[in-house]
């Protein structure tokens, strides 16, 4: 006999007893508070963005996360221009940026810049599946702002928009299907650790050196070491 619930052993837990998908959740992401990861949510038309300022070319970006729920499409863009803060919004009476359950959402690029004008894309676009985990890294080619982008991937043959709707974001927040989330870590190794860690490498012939040199997902590949400007790896 359970004393806290009043449920006889063996007995019929009463529905009002069962813990909500959201609970079971936020259990889930609770283990991951005290690590280096972050956790953040995705809707369907409100993707979650990260900025890292890079003041030295040839600095290198390094990215590990996992896909918990949902499937997303990764992004890397550039700008020279710096992403203003997270604005209130008059639509939805709240800031643009929305702390959902087990997870943050922030959006960085304004809805008036343009793409290929104000903003480029450095890295193709790369869809994850669910419980997938994804490290890469990118060389930076030139100093600027660069912005991580994880976004709710649609169907194609599916509307779709670049600019966040205020009704895909409150319904997305309403139905569990328009919403993923993910947990991150970013790093930045300076240029003149990068450059010390390639001439190892090329000493050594291997990237062993450059792979204990820095955390455990910051495994740049042979390409990355013969100057391709990028490479992303998926574990399932």
């Amino acid at each position: 006999f359970c004393v806290q619930c009043e449920v006889p052993e063996g007995g019929l837990v009463p529905k009002s007893l069962y813990r909500t998908a959201e609970e079971l959740e936020n259990e889930d992401v609770s283990l991951w508070t005290e690590t280096i990861y972050q956790s953040a949510s995705v809707f369907k038309g409100a993707p979650h963005e990260v900025v890292i300022e890079i003041i030295d070319a040839a600095s290198v970006i390094t990215w590990d996360f996992d896909v918990c729920k949902g499937d997303v499409v990764f992004h890397l863009y550039h700008s020279k221009r710096a992403p203003q803060p997270p604005r209130k919004d008059p639509l939805v009476g709240q800031h643009s940026s929305i702390t959902a359950p087990g997870g943050n959402n922030v959006q960085l690029i304004d809805k008036s810049w343009t793409l290929g004008l104000d903003y480029s894309m450095v890295e193709s676009p790369l869809t994850c599946k669910e419980g997938e985990s994804v490290q890469g890294s990118h060389v930076t080619r030139w100093p600027g702002f660069y912005i991580l982008q994880w976004r709710f991937h649609t169907m194609p043959g599916s509307a779709s928009t670049n600019l966040p709707r205020v009704d895909d974001v409150l319904a997305s927040l309403q139905v569990s299907s328009h919403k993923c989330k993910v947990m991150y870590y970013t790093e930045v190794i300076g240029s003149e650790d990068f450059r010390t860690a390639c001439f190892d490498v090329q000493s050594l012939g291997s990237m062993s050196s450059l792979e204990s040199s820095h955390s455990g997902f910051s495994q740049l590949s042979h390409a990355t070491s013969n100057h391709s400007q990028s490479s992303s790896m998926i574990s399932r």
